[in-house]
């Protein structure tokens, strides 16, 4: 199995494609340590690794707080545990209005989780992971980043700051022999696309009907990608078979906007 013996902290784990990616891994062998706020979803994504036969461990932080996540650290470093994978997962959708109508705060914690926690999650771990010798870092982005709705600039804005942060990051962290790769999901299957959905046919006066039918009419396949779709893409990219791949940004989308 890919992840033998090594261990994957991987942010936003209690719901959605962090559930997923925490499932995946733990299933390739990878010992898991799942971070979120929302304790009880962690103890859910938790019992399904455990019934699988997985190795779990979870930990509750606030990737906006440089206490909470120094604290995440601080228990990884007693528990004598040098993480060979980070996935930063944790984000949020932010609202869905035009600009001129997005309050300071609204647009300020969308940065926050989306940009600044990874930043902050980063900034902890990847000094764990040059002592161990090196390790693989795996954002996850959106296509929205580059091809974006109407209503979502917080969201866009966000997600194309990924891009960029991947990319340098890449360059800084590759002589240390850490890999850093993003995974950009377009419209996937679960509740938050459910809420996009709502709000655009809010947005545009169309049905919620009308909406899916138009995201999945954008994907060349013809549907939306499925969490495990994304997830498998991620564990890829943190095991060894990607070794000679960072500073990548994939899409998993199902050929959602190639144009």
């Amino acid at each position: 199995m890919s992840g033998e013996g090594h261990v994957a902290l991987i942010t936003g784990a209690s719901q959605g494609i962090g559930r997923s990616v925490a499932l995946t891994m733990a299933a390739s062998g990878w010992h898991v340590v799942a971070a979120s706020r929302n304790r009880q979803g962690l103890e859910a994504t938790a019992a399904r690794i455990v019934a699988a036969g997985g190795r779990v461990d979870t930990h509750t932080v606030d990737v906006t707080d440089e206490s909470s996540v120094r604290g995440l650290v601080a228990a990884l470093v007693d528990g004598g545990v040098r993480p060979a994978a980070l996935v930063n997962n944790s984000g949020v959708g932010g609202p869905s209005l035009p600009l001129w109508e997005i309050e300071p705060d609204a647009w300020d914690e969308t940065f926050a989780v989306n940009v600044r926690g990874v930043y902050l999650v980063c900034r902890a771990v990847l000094p764990l992971m040059i002592e161990r010798g090196g390790g693989a870092v795996v954002n996850v982005g959106s296509v929205t980043a580059r091809n974006p709705l109407a209503h979502r600039t917080p969201y866009a804005a966000s997600k194309a700051a990924l891009i960029g942060l991947t990319r340098t990051l890449a360059a800084d962290a590759g002589p240390c022999g850490i890999r850093v790769n993003l995974v950009s999901p377009g419209a996937v299957t679960g509740e938050r696309f459910d809420w996009v959905v709502s709000s655009q046919a809010q947005a545009t006066g169309r049905s919620e009907a009308e909406v899916r039918a138009a995201f999945a009419r954008q994907a060349a396949l013809g549907r939306n990608a499925d969490a495990d779709e994304v997830a498998r893409a991620v564990e890829f990219l943190a095991s060894g078979a990607a070794s000679g791949i960072t500073g990548v940004d994939l899409t998993v989308a199902a050929g959602y906007a190639m144009n």
